[in-house]
């Protein structure tokens, strides 16, 4: 972690979850519900607005407050390494470039996407029901 960085964000208003690095040889974790992940390429959720508003509606839709959510922002090289290392039961890759497989790793569209391009939207959901069924 970068203080100044971190005390820069806070100063923001910016909460301390969505800015928090994760090392790809991060040590123990958290368990979380849900990994959230974003390519750092896609805009972040840090960023309060539309994205981040619809991003925290996406959730809620299935039950999932951001305490059961662990946020992260993260290069494309770093995908692999993050997933596999990461404790939670379920994994949601927001940017569907990217084409992963597993048994608990979801792909759809980033909520940016999903604003521009409103006919994302029914993807999104059915994707997200499918995660709202493996919570169960």
């Amino acid at each position: 972690m970068n203080p100044q960085r971190d005390k820069y964000l806070e100063a923001l208003g910016i909460p301390d979850f969505l800015y928090a690095s994760v090392s790809p040889e991060g040590s123990a974790q958290e368990k979380f519900k849900l990994l959230v992940v974003e390519l750092d390429s896609q805009g972040s959720f840090c960023q309060a607005g539309a994205s981040q508003d619809l991003l925290f509606k996406m959730l809620a839709s299935i039950g999932l407050s951001l305490n059961d959510c662990n946020l992260l922002s993260v290069t494309k090289s770093e995908v692999d390494t993050v997933i596999q290392k990461h404790a939670s039961d379920l994994i949601l890759v927001m940017d569907s470039s990217i084409s992963l497989e597993g048994k608990t790793l979801f792909v759809t569209h980033h909520p940016k996407d999903i604003i521009e391009n409103p006919k994302l939207k029914r993807d999104s959901w059915e994707v997200l029901k499918q995660v709202k069924l493996c919570l169960k």
